[in-house]
């Protein structure tokens, strides 16, 4: 396997070595060094219904990269760690910060998608042409942050979620991130959430034989919807953010009134903030005003695991979208992941599986 660049593509030059999951995360939800359980992968024997566990040391967790790449986003790395503590910490973050967070967790999914190409030794045939540089903040994304105390006594820990799935190595659409007592759900696909927040879509997505989607059957409401399909359960805090960068075809849409007021920079076809409130999804246009965080009552999760199903849900969710010539294939694909679905749903314990 030839080794690139997580974050350029390209043969690294000075070859420097990326953490997948830097080493201030490491060490601030437990010791760097230790030998953590890294979620489930299923058996290759197709009779065997159990998952195996996955385990390494989390400093063994690199990709290649540059070195002027890598101290390029450490940049960010160094912007969004007073985030994540924030989060922890319970303190409301600014729409701005949401901004840094969603790149940074843009760059962490791609990072693990890659890990898992060079660690599975590229088990789905794949030949990865998104990296972290051309991926980031180029498509609709999404994320929520869930508070785990009350279904989880222990504080410290580490652990990814959706990440070692055939569904994720084919489309690195979604997955779960639990730092200490928060879980961050955060998916990022083509046209993830633009028709809940009232911006075009194509109703007909098709993949074609040279891995790009053909799009078809536009449908432009400029509303928000009542609700969203991610069908995620209720969170503290969910935000969405519509990005169309690189879509010509939809040059003359981003001259309407209303994707010029409710995107941060049209030219560049880069949607705002929405926040999910109440079912309802709204646009924010204060970027500097903390997010009120969202009280969620009345049991409606006992058990994290009910939380962590939906990552593998989403990710079957964004394969259904896609016309795949391949069905086949595909079928296979999210058969596999009704067996993580299986698993965590029926995770009824009040601590995480597989602390880290």
């Amino acid at each position: 396997m030839k080794k690139v660049c997580v974050f350029c593509g390209k043969t690294p030059e000075k070859k420097n070595k990326e953490h997948v999951l830097p080493q201030w995360l490491l060490s601030l939800t437990g010791d760097p060094n230790r030998i953590v359980t890294f979620g489930q992968k299923v058996s290759e024997n197709e009779n065997d219904e159990e998952l195996i566990e996955i385990k390494f040391n989390w400093k063994a967790l690199t990709v290649p990269s540059c070195t002027s790449c890598n101290d390029k986003f450490g940049k960010l790395e160094s912007s969004v760690k007073p985030i994540i503590q924030k989060a922890i910490d319970k303190v409301e973050l600014t729409p701005d910060e949401i901004l840094l967070l969603l790149d940074w967790l843009d760059k962490v999914r791609i990072g693990l998608w890659l890990n898992y190409y060079y660690l599975e030794k590229n088990k789905s045939q794949i030949n990865p042409r998104m990296f972290i540089e051309n991926r980031m903040g180029k498509k609709d994304r999404f994320l929520q942050i869930h508070f785990l105390e009350s279904v989880n006594k222990k504080s410290d820990g580490l652990n990814a979620f959706g990440v070692e799935t055939f569904a994720f190595q084919n489309n690195p659409s979604c997955f779960g991130l639990r730092i200490n007592n928060i879980l961050i759900i955060n998916g990022s696909n083509d046209f993830a959430i633009s028709k809940e927040c009232g911006f075009p879509y194509p109703e007909i997505m098709e993949m074609t034989t040279n891995g790009m989607l053909s799009l078809d059957q536009w449908v432009y409401t400029r509303e928000t919807a009542t609700r969203h399909e991610l069908n995620l359960h209720k969170g503290v805090l969910t935000i969405l953010q519509p990005i169309h960068s690189g879509l010509d075809l939809l040059n003359n849409y981003y001259k309407d009134s209303y994707l010029q007021i409710n995107c941060l920079e049209p030219d560049k076809k880069i949607g705002r903030l929405f926040k999910v409130s109440n079912e309802l999804i709204e646009p924010i246009y204060n970027m500097t005003e903390p997010l009120d965080y969202k009280s969620v009552t009345g049991g409606e999760i006992k058990y994290i695991g009910k939380l962590i199903a939906k990552v593998y849900e989403k990710q079957k969710f964004f394969i259904e979208r896609i016309d795949f010539q391949d069905k086949e294939y595909f079928s296979k694909i999210l058969d596999l992941n009704d067996k993580y679905i299986q698993f965590y749903e029926n995770y009824h314990k009040e601590t995480l599986p597989n602390i880290g």
